[in-house]
């Protein structure tokens, strides 16, 4: 089975990744740069750029996945999860057997985006605002592209535990 987990930014996939890994299971961060599974590009060339520091314009830049690191990542017959939110994650759907996406809805968005620490990169205040602009539609668009949408704002447990009931059913 391969799983990819979606959500905006600030909403849990990587403390999802971290308790399936805990449980054992082969699961990865797209956040994770070791990986060398994302980098970030300009949007409109696809020339990759290093990071800037505090706010990023997302008109101009896209974090992008790496098509054939994915595919790496994915071969073999266990069940992989990759967690992340791209530019380019339309692209890579075809590769999953199971799209989930993680919702906490609009205002424990934001009460997770200005109560967590920030980050040097994309945490500043207009990228959160714009994240929280956006929040209803990354969901909608998540909804309509078949995503199997899961209620993250309880423990982080109780959400793996869904997601390996979706995956072992």
């Amino acid at each position: 089975m391969k799983v990819f987990i979606t959500a905006s930014s600030g909403v849990g996939k990587s403390s999802v990744i971290k308790e399936l890994i805990e449980r054992g299971y082969s699961a990865y961060d797209a956040d994770d740069r070791r990986l060398g599974l994302t980098r970030l590009e300009v949007k409109d060339t696809g020339e990759p750029v290093d990071w800037p520091k505090g706010f990023v314009d997302w008109h101009y830049y896209s974090c992008n996945a790496s098509e054939s690191r994915v595919k790496e990542l994915l071969a073999g017959n266990e069940t992989v999860l990759i967690a992340g939110f791209l530019g380019n994650q339309d692209k890579l759907y075809p590769l999953f057997d199971t799209l989930i996406a993680l919702d906490i809805g609009p205002t424990e968005h934001e009460r997770r985006l200005r109560s967590r620490p920030k980050r040097d990169v994309g945490d500043d205040d207009r990228n959160i605002e714009r994240r929280l602009e956006k929040y209803s539609a990354h969901m909608s668009n998540f909804v309509s592209s078949g995503f199997i949408v899961i209620d993250n704002s309880g423990p982080v447990a109780d959400t793996v535990d869904q997601i390996l009931r979706i995956i072992d059913a």
